[in-house]
């Protein structure tokens, strides 16, 4: 089967991402949605380590013959979904920036054209302080 030292290696590392994951979740150090991801794979690393037969079924029913190639190619799927879901992300983003930095810029425009009418009414009026101001 596996090795004793490798399945608690396994067990430990799996359990070390959940905590840190889920912590710093907790603390607002990361967001939800980014980090369910990574729990859903640090439980599921818990489960394998904990049952290793699940990956004898897994590559059984794939029809890979060696065990361990089911769990590289399982561990690229994985990090290729990871990597979809931040490029799908940082996308998001990219999009809702470039719309802010838009706005900022007419506002910063409208500011400067308020400011030179408010210049142009007070020079028109030779500086005196209008009847509201007194």
């Amino acid at each position: 089967m596996i090795n004793l030292k490798l399945q608690l290696l396994l067990v430990a590392f799996s359990l070390v991402v959940l905590f840190v994951f889920v912590n710093r979740t907790r603390r607002y150090k990361l967001e939800l949605k980014y980090a369910l991801v990574w729990i859903f794979f640090g439980a599921a690393g818990v489960v394998v380590a904990v049952f290793p037969q699940i990956f004898f079924l897994i590559a059984r029913v794939m029809g890979i013959q060696v065990p361990v190639n089911a769990v590289f190619l399982l561990a690229v799927s994985s990090i290729f979904l990871i990597l979809y879901s931040l490029t799908v992300s940082l996308s998001n983003h990219s999009r809702k920036l470039r719309t802010l930095t838009q706005e900022v810029g007419l506002m910063n425009h409208k500011v400067e054209q308020l400011e030179r009418r408010l210049e142009q009414a007070e020079r028109e009026r030779g500086g005196r302080p209008d009847a509201a101001d007194r």
